[in-house]
């Protein structure tokens, strides 16, 4: 029997930059899932990319006073 092999997850610049935020904030992803009204899963899946979630992402960046480049595409 083969083991898999984990892969290591690539964050996202947003990703990213909102973590570290929320480190200089001593947040929480959850804490900010609250703020932010979403679900904590919710919050994973715009992470993750599985959900757009071009509103909440402006909304994240305006809470947490982060630059709006990090919403262009690709960045």
């Amino acid at each position: 029997m083969e083991l898999k092999k984990f892969e290591k997850k690539i964050m996202s610049r947003f990703e990213k930059e909102v973590r570290k935020a929320l480190i200089d904030k001593d947040m929480s992803l959850g804490d900010l899932a609250s703020e932010m009204q979403i679900t904590l899963s919710y919050l994973y899946d715009i992470f993750n990319g599985n959900r757009p979630g071009d509103i909440q992402k402006e909304k994240i960046v305006a809470f947490l006073g982060l630059d709006r480049s990090i919403l262009a595409k690709g960045a």
